[in-house]
């Protein structure tokens, strides 16, 4: 079946919904490309990413292995049900990230979108991920 852009299906998302970016809304549907875990970037290359369904689904890649999980989201708060993931070993550096990145998701209880990124902040509001938009995904 033809697909939707994003930008199409956010907009017909949000106009059925009544969201907004400002509130969190629809604007996580989609693919990202993680940029920084409590604050620390990644590492060059990583292939961490994270990608929101509007079905409540969630995916990606933790930096070695595959996750696949549910999460929740009403305005902007958001929460993650329990990961299913992959067990391939891989290099310490990336288990570590993939470890940090795991860890994160979990504290996870408001989504933001501050300069163009997504922040997952904890309950302190402390950021514990950032990502970017990925663009011409499919």
């Amino acid at each position: 079946p033809p697909r939707l852009d994003s930008s199409a299906a956010s907009d017909v998302y949000k106009r059925q919904a009544g969201t907004s970016p400002a509130n969190g809304g629809s604007e996580l549907t989609g693919q990202w490309t993680v940029e920084t875990i409590a604050d620390r970037p990644v590492i060059d290359r990583s292939p961490a990413t994270i990608e929101f369904t509007q079905d409540e689904r969630v995916a990606g890649n933790a930096s070695c292995n595959r996750f696949t999980g549910s999460f929740e989201q009403s305005g902007p708060d958001l929460s993650f049900g329990q990961m299913a993931t992959t067990r391939m070993m891989c290099p310490p550096a990336l288990m570590d990230q993939e470890g940090r990145f795991l860890a994160a998701l979990e504290k996870v209880v408001r989504a933001e979108f501050r300069e163009g990124l997504l922040v997952l902040l904890d309950s302190d509001g402390n950021p514990l991920l950032s990502a970017s938009r990925r663009e011409n995904t499919q």
